[in-house]
């Protein structure tokens, strides 16, 4: 099974790259969440003034002049570009600083910014955590069938070959007939990226274990393909 565990060890990394990215994002937007309701529950509320606009394609962020508590002149330039209701020069917005960091601001409404990240949280996430929760049942599986599984032989009826970015891959398809009910099972193996053709023909007997009670559940043995 050397090429198999080398596939799906492949596979493993591709989907820990997609939950890495997913739990990075995830843990970004919870710290931007919590620093601005730090800022938000212990800063100061102040009114201002956008005194200019940064663009970004079409999108405008607002530069916002406000006083702090000592009488100051602050300038703060929002890093959230916007082309929903983008603000205009003379708008007042609602505002909280730190008195101790009064160039941490937080815009009222800006807010759901900070949720961004989230989003490739949800769909990097979900691809990763969901396809290593799909190897890992498949693993258990192959392990219960490996202990537990009805060995049953089956007969080579195609090799199926696919491409995908460039690479080929084959696949065996195999018929078993169950000698009790006369029911047909197809049953198909991993994938391979090398060509097969040469190494097995169409009719040759492969063993495949089966769940005895759920032929659906089924692993095709390829290990006689390593050598």
């Amino acid at each position: 099974m050397i090429l198999l565990m080398r596939s799906q060890g492949c596979i493993y990394f591709f989907f820990g790259i997609f939950a890495a990215a997913g739990l990075l994002c995830g843990a970004i937007s919870l710290g931007q969440v919590y620093s601005r309701y730090q800022v938000t529950s212990t800063g100061i509320h102040a009114r201002g003034t956008v005194v200019d606009l940064l663009y970004s394609k079409n999108s405008v962020a607002p530069v916002v002049s406000y006083t702090d508590e000592n009488g100051t002149k602050r300038l703060y330039e929002s890093s959230s570009f916007t082309s929903i209701n983008p603000p205009e020069i003379g708008d007042q917005l609602d505002l909280y600083y730190l008195p101790e960091k009064p160039n941490e601001v937080e815009l009222e409404g800006e807010g759901w910014f900070n949720l961004f990240p989230l989003i490739f949280f949800f769909t990097h996430g979900g691809v990763g955590f969901g396809g290593i929760y799909w190897l890992e049942k498949k693993r258990r599986m192959y392990n219960w069938l490996q202990q537990h599984g009805q060995e049953v032989e089956a007969k080579l009826v195609e090799i199926l070959h696919g491409a995908s970015k460039g690479r080929s891959y084959y696949t065996l398809r195999c018929e078993w007939k169950d000698p009790y009910t006369q029911e047909i099972y197809v049953f198909e193996s991993e994938t391979f990226s090398q060509d097969l053709s040469g190494r097995i023909s169409v009719g040759s007997i492969v063993r495949v274990l089966i769940d005895p009670d759920k032929p659906k559940r089924y692993m095709v043995i390829t290990s006689f393909l390593d050598t």
